[in-house]
This record gives C-alpha cells, sequence and structure tokens, in this order.
C-alpha cells in the first residue's frame, strides 16, 4: 500500500464511524406518526364521516 492511501483510507474510516454514531429515524415512522389523526381507521370520528361505512349489521337473505 502507498502512504497516500494510508491518511485517505483513515479519513474514510473516521467518516463511516461519525455516520455510524448518528441516530436516525426511519422516515416512514415520521409519517405514520403524522398521519395518525387523519386514518379513519385510528379515529373513529372520521370513520363515522365515511359514507362507503355499512351501517348495519350482516344480514342472512
Amino acid at each position: 500500500m502507498d502512504d497516500l492511501d494510508v491518511p485517505q483510507m483513515r479519513r474514510e474510516v473516521e467518516s463511516l464511524q461519525y455516520q455510524l454514531a448518528i441516530n436516525r429515524e426511519k422516515s416512514s415512522i415520521t409519517w405514520i406518526e403524522g398521519c395518525v389523526c387523519e386514518d379513519p381507521f385510528l379515529n373513529p370520528e372520521l370513520m363515522r364521516a365515511n359514507p362507503w361505512v355499512e351501517k348495519g349489521k350482516c344480514v342472512i337473505l
């Protein structure tokens, strides 16, 4: 290995260690938590306003 490659590799390793130490939150978790109040399955008031929800119970024909 050349001496010129070693400092570059050390910088690369330091950069990767720094990136690994960053706490990240998945964007899907953020999106789900942000849309909970708009979800009709989790918010009963929105489910009542849905015209396509069946109002009655199951009926035998």
